[in-house]
């Protein structure tokens, strides 16, 4: 996956130079895998900072100019967190780019860290507080095994707990921090 990878963060950058993305950070599995412990998955998750009427223009520009012809633009339902989804297919994988949608996205794009995911390739990946608090919100059984991993590391849990009252997720942090003394 390393070749997609480094084509997927090299896309990102041109439309971020074009103008048609502000900012974008790892995140998922991948995030997980550059600031603990490898896991295995099956694609890549960006978060992308863009202004919603520019995501038409980028699609387009994504399959027309650079040739991703099966990308797809999800739009969301009003009860979805995610707003909207650009799935870019590389090879055998596929590039999820989450636009940021909620001020929690935002603030952890801004909060990011800039990481060496492979051998001189460095990126913007979501702080291990931010990616606990975003895979909460998720809520997959396997999120939370990617949390508690986290949640024993040297982390700032008193940032964790704090977004966590005020997103009303304190019921999911014990349970993170349950399954983390099992992990």
């Amino acid at each position: 996956m390393e070749k997609e990878f480094k084509e997927a963060v090299k896309v990102l950058k041109e439309a971020k130079r074009r103008r048609y993305i502000e900012d974008f950070v790892l995140t998922g599995a991948l995030a997980l895998s550059a600031l603990t412990q490898p896991r295995a998955t099956r694609d890549m998750d960006f978060i992308v900072l863009m202004e919603k009427e520019k995501i038409p223009f980028f699609v387009e520009w994504l399959k027309l100019v650079k040739k991703y012809n099966f990308t797809k633009h999800h739009i969301g339902r009003p009860k979805d967190r995610i707003k909207n989804l650009i799935e870019i297919p590389f090879g055998n994988t596929w590039a999820d780019l989450i636009v940021a949608f909620h001020e929690i996205e935002k603030e952890a794009v801004a909060a990011a860290l800039e990481v060496s995911v492979y051998k001189g390739l460095r990126i913007k990946v979501l702080s291990p507080e931010y990616l606990i608090i975003l895979k909460l919100f998720a809520g997959s059984e396997q999120d939370f095994i990617d949390c508690a991993h986290l949640w024993n590391e040297r982390i700032d849990k008193r940032l964790v707990r704090k977004i966590a009252k005020e997103s009303f997720m304190e019921g999911k942090l014990k349970k993170l921090m349950a399954i983390a003394k099992k992990v």
